[in-house]
């Protein structure tokens, strides 16, 4: 199976468990790994037989910052299924880190990573 690799996507958004959270931005981190078929683009080399990057780096910005979730895991569920619904791709591996989770450690970051098939 073919992959497509978004890699370190930056979102600000207000996900998190407590209010303090919820009402200041914080920096998200975000890979996307896209199964899909790509043998058709790679013959034709036209835009219009892949998976357009662009249209997928907005949809999950869009679906990432439509609300605030309490949860990582739901946000990142939120961002598997619409893809998923909306795209030709047959699977998805998402990882969103966190790196400034009020944990009290040193720690660089919290991750979840979810893997959904269509």
């Amino acid at each position: 199976m073919d992959t497509i690799r978004i890699n370190n996507l930056k979102i600000i958004a207000r996900h998190g468990v407590y209010d303090f959270e919820k009402s200041k931005d914080g920096t998200f981190e975000i890979d996307l790994v896209l199964y899909c078929n790509l043998e058709k683009s790679g013959d034709t080399d036209e835009l219009s037989d892949t998976v357009d990057y662009q249209e997928i780096i907005s949809c999950t910005i869009e679906e990432f910052t439509k609300k605030r979730f309490s949860l990582v895991e739901a946000v990142a569920n939120s961002v598997c299924n619409r893809l998923l619904a909306e795209f030709d791709i047959d699977k998805i591996v998402i990882r969103v880190r966190k790196p400034h989770a009020p944990i009290e450690a040193d720690f660089k970051n919290v991750e979840v990573e979810l893997q959904r098939v269509k």
